[in-house]
């Protein structure tokens, strides 16, 4: 399709050249107005691109990337959320359930109906990397979109249409349904944002394609009740599912320098969302 383009912007080019060269010298009305509209033509084009670089000046790698040198390959995207849970000098850290480390509380984003047309305007696919007890995890903010397409699907994740847009969800899944926090206590809680992490796009791990993850941080804001019962939460110490890693351990991915041990792997994205950062470890 590009090839084509380009074709008929050469041609274009070649026919405005020919008329400027016949119209001016000869004052031919016919063939300055030929021409004029054959610039309008390609400037056209040009002009939309110029704008919609213009827009995305900040991040204009990804741009050329998505534009050019992927369109029309698969990008797989991934958004999800992240809880900072912070008590006394440490950040409570569930075991991820689907890889042998920990995290903040949190995970993808789920789609809501009505999100068929905008998938269908974008050619996207679902992603199929990750599975639950009952499959393939259906409605989550995984998946694979042609490149041309990164940057719309970014705005419209943006935009909340059609998507989830509360993060109540995994909060109540990873740390009330298993029993780890009281239900009664933390049916409502209060949180704020924080910032938004977003890796540039690179080599997904393990997988054939380019890659761009995004994290919306959240700060748990606790009441003194619930203040309370985290404290406590603290006081019982480590388990198998709950983890309590100060900074200097969410820093170095669960090694500690104090010990020179690593007590538990620590997934990155634990320390992008406290450097609000993506850095590449």
């Amino acid at each position: 399709m590009r090839q084509v383009i380009v074709v008929a912007l050469v041609f274009i080019m070649g026919v405005a050249v020919f008329l400027i060269t016949r119209a001016y010298p000869t004052g031919n009305p016919w063939a300055a107005l030929a021409v004029g509209l054959l610039v309008n033509l390609i400037s056209t084009p040009v002009y939309v691109g110029l704008v919609d670089l213009l827009f995305n000046l900040h991040q204009v790698p990804l741009w050329l990337k998505t534009q050019l040198v992927y369109r029309n390959k698969d990008v797989r995207l991934s958004i999800a959320y992240l809880f900072r849970i912070r008590v006394k000098d440490k950040y409570l850290l569930v075991r991820n359930r689907k890889g042998n480390y920990y995290q903040l509380v949190g995970g993808a984003y789920k789609t809501l109906p009505g999100v068929e047309h905008v998938f269908t305007r974008y050619k996207v696919k679902p992603d199929n990397r990750f599975e639950t007890d009952h499959g393939v995890a259906k409605n989550d903010l995984r998946f694979r979109v042609p490149g041309r397409y990164v940057l719309a699907m970014l705005r419209w994740f943006d935009s909340r249409e059609s998507r989830e847009i509360s993060q109540w969800r995994e909060f109540c899944e990873e740390l009330l349904t298993t029993g780890i926090l009281p239900k009664h206590p933390f049916r409502y809680i209060d949180y704020k944002y924080a910032c938004k992490v977003q890796t540039p796009m690179q080599e997904a791990k393990q997988l054939h394609c380019q890659e761009i993850l995004v994290f919306e941080i959240f700060d748990l804001v606790p009441n003194d009740e619930q203040r309370q019962l985290l404290e406590d939460l603290l006081a019982e110490g480590d388990s198998l599912e709950v983890k309590w890693a100060d900074e200097t351990l969410i820093q170095s991915l669960g090694f500690d320098q104090r010990t020179k041990h690593e007590e538990y792997r620590i997934g990155p994205h634990t320390k992008w969302a406290l450097n609000a950062r993506w850095s590449n470890d």
